[in-house]
This record gives C-alpha cells, sequence and structure tokens, in this order.
C-alpha cells in the first residue's frame, strides 16, 4: 500500500490522506476535510475511491462525508477495535481504539505483511504534539492511550497526523524543554520550509526526541520536573492549554 498526504489549506491546517492499493488502485480516503481538494489528487494517480473512514466525528473530519458517499460505488466503512480491513489480500490496516482526544477516537495501523509501517493519527498525535481534550476528552484516558498503544511502537514507524501544528509545537516544546537541541534543530529545519507547501513526516522515534508528551515517559526528562509520568503528561497538557 502507499499513502497520500494532501494538505487542506484552511484554517485548521488539516491533513487528509489516500491510501491506496498497489495491487487494485482501489483507495480509502481518511477524514474528508473537502474533497474538492483530493479529487484531483487521486483522479492524477488513477485511484478508484471505494472506501470512507474517519478517525473521529469533529466537524473537520467529517465534513465532505456526505458529497464523498454520493460518487459511484463508494462506502462507508466502521470498524471495531482490533478488527482488520484489506485493500487486497496482502494489504491491510487494523483499526485501534484510541480515546483521548474524544472518548469514540480511532487510529489505523498501515501494515506491509507483518510489519507496522505507519499510523493514521487522527487528532491523537501530531507531530511534536498531541489533541486537545477540550471537545470531549479525557487526559487520564489519553495518557493510557499513549502509554499502552504508542509508546511500545518501533521507532521506524511513520505517523501521520490530521493537522499541520508542527512549527507551533516545536515552539511550545522549547518552553518546556528549553535545553533540548533536537526542538531547535527541527524548528529551523521546518522554518526552512514553505509552510503551506511543504511538510514533513516524522517517525515514532523523531517524536521520542522532542515531542515532549513522550518525552514524558523518558526518566531523565521527568527529573527536571520532579513528577510522575502522568503527573508529567497532565502538566504538560494544561501548559500547553495555556499556552
Amino acid at each position: 500500500m502507499k499513502i497520500i498526504q494532501v494538505f487542506i489549506n484552511n484554517s485548521l491546517r488539516n491533513f487528509n490522506y489516500i491510501l491506496y492499493s498497489e495491487i487494485n488502485n482501489q483507495a480509502i480516503i481518511f477524514d474528508p476535510t473537502d474533497i474538492r481538494v483530493t479529487r484531483p489528487v487521486w483522479e492524477k494517480q488513477g485511484l478508484t475511491p471505494r472506501y470512507l473512514i474517519n478517525t473521529h466525528q469533529h466537524h473537520d473530519h467529517i465534513a465532505d462525508n456526505e458529497a464523498f458517499l454520493k460518487l459511484p460505488d463508494t462506502e462507508l466503512v466502521k470498524l471495531k477495535d482490533g478488527e482488520e480491513f484489506f485493500l487486497s489480500p496482502t494489504e491491510k490496516i487494523i483499526c485501534r481504539f484510541t480515546p483521548g482526544h474524544v472518548m469514540d477516537h480511532q487510529c489505523f495501523f498501515i501494515y506491509a505483511g507483518d510489519e507496522i509501517t505507519g499510523v493514521i493519527c487522527g487528532d491523537t498525535i501530531f507531530n511534536a504534539g498531541i489533541g486537545n481534550i477540550r471537545g470531549g476528552g479525557n487526559i487520564d484516558t489519553y495518557y493510557e492511550t499513549m502509554r499502552d498503544i504508542f509508546l511500545p511502537l518501533n521507532n521506524n514507524i511513520i505517523i501521520y497526523p490530521s493537522h499541520d501544528y508542527f512549527l507551533n509545537n516545536l515552539n511550545f516544546a522549547k518552553t518546556v524543554d528549553p535545553n533540548n537541541q533536537n526542538i531547535q534543530d527541527y524548528i529551523l529545519k521546518r522554518e526552512a520550509q514553505n509552510l503551506d507547501k511543504e511538510f514533513m513526516l516524522t517517525t515514532i522515534g523523531e517524536e521520542r526526541i522532542f515531542n515532549p508528551f513522550f518525552r514524558a515517559f523518558q526518566s531523565e526528562y521527568r527529573e527536571q520536573f520532579n513528577k510522575t509520568e502522568k503527573e508529567l503528561f497532565v502538566y504538560l497538557r494544561q501548559q500547553r492549554d495555556k499556552w
């Protein structure tokens, strides 16, 4: 399978994703914000849009559900925690229940054979940050989701978040981790790009070195705050909300 990241140049800086089979060219569209933007992309690639999957029900993630489902031979796919979905006999995703940002949030793990290569994260993980909990989430549950589902992942797994908040998140991270040179290095990399046309994909391994919500699980970082993992995770979310 291959994945295309499509930037929706709106006020929320949404990303939409087109995940498609290299065998039959059928595609899943995740969280369609504006298919006027994504449709030319799949048409240029010669793909057949077949399936719609939402990570959660916030408006910017479902805004064009109805428009997409008016296209011929399209269907909404709803999966349970741990359920597999195959684009072809050898190409699959697995749904994981990831409450925190909202309590019905799901993420979708992309597989090559038996190996996870990437995660459609929705609003659970952003580049250098995580989602807020103002729209129906719970910080204690969020901590458990990060600890149990994302912390054990291999470093080479790519994350595919639903918004481009990378530079803003890095600038916040610098305020709570001022001695972390990795943060400054990535700020410079991101500032060197055209912020509306160029984007960086990051891995779990990279997130571990600059994302404060991953850093909260690292003892050398926690020692600066004299807090437990959970206390620090909650504190960082509170600080981000006020920033």
